[in-house]
């Protein structure tokens, strides 16, 4: 079974083979086939190598300058995405690391967390009070704007001298978070800068679409292939000729 199979495949491809052939020299099975007519084929053959071998060393050099110019415009726009996307990681950064927790009030590296309402730590003001009756304690968390935020903490489940303690933590952690905003902000301002200079840095993409353009007009200011097809439609003049039949 497998020798039959290989038969009718090799019949196969011979079939085709013979009809590229007729087709590639049309006029009879002699123009074909015939070693008489080989010269006639060479003739033929000849021209065409040379306008397929031009056709496809312009399509190359041009799409290799084309694909300059599009490797320069995706690293340019990588560029500028990656700058954008630092600078956004810097205007708004991340609560951090959560550090700890009492009553409503969640302490993280950069923010505290009371009940859903997110402060930031930066510009943040702690104020510790004990009530008249020393029954209650009071935190009082002061925003840059004057905002306020005061929560109540029972001696009876929170001592005095945890909440006071708690209360030195957060104030200490929103000296800590000016200090980092401040650089931050250095930072910001810098990569603005890093921003705007990547923005304005297209001097890679037009020098690529230059070569581009200077690599199309060369290649259409090249008398070389319209010279080779009219060489290779003479060769054609010649077939047909002989065989009456024009070959493709």
């Amino acid at each position: 079974m497998i020798a039959i199979w290989c038969v009718v495949a090799v019949m196969t491809l011979s079939a085709w083979w013979a009809v590229w052939r007729f087709l590639r020299y049309p006029g009879g099975w002699a123009f074909a086939f015939h070693e008489k007519h080989r010269e006639a084929r060479r003739a033929l053959d000849e021209p065409r190598r040379a306008v397929r071998e031009l056709r496809r060393t312009a399509r190359r050099e041009k799409l290799q300058a084309l694909a300059a110019v599009k490797r320069a415009e995706w690293a340019h726009r990588r560029h500028v995405r990656q700058c954008e996307a630092k600078l956004e990681r810097l205007r708004t950064p991340h609560r951090g690391a959560r550090r700890q927790k009492l009553g409503r009030i969640i302490l993280f590296e950069r923010a505290v967390l009371i009940s859903n309402d997110e402060v930031p730590l930066a510009g943040l003001q702690v104020r510790f009070e004990l009530s008249s009756s020393a029954r209650s304690s009071y935190v009082y968390l002061t925003r840059p704007d004057g905002r306020e935020r005061l929560e109540r903490y029972e001696g009876k489940q929170w001592p005095e001298d945890t909440v006071r303690r708690f209360s030195v933590r957060i104030q200490n952690a929103a000296v800590a978070a000016d200090r980092l905003q401040k650089r931050r902000a250095g930072k910001i301002r810098a990569l603005e800068a890093e921003l705007e200079e990547a923005r304005r840095a297209t001097e890679p993409i037009a020098s690529a679409q230059e070569r581009l353009a200077s690599t199309r007009a060369r290649h259409d200011a090249d008398f070389t292939l319209p010279q080779a097809r009219t060489a290779l439609d003479n060769a054609r003049s010649v077939w047909q000729g002989m065989t009456g039949r024009r070959p493709l």
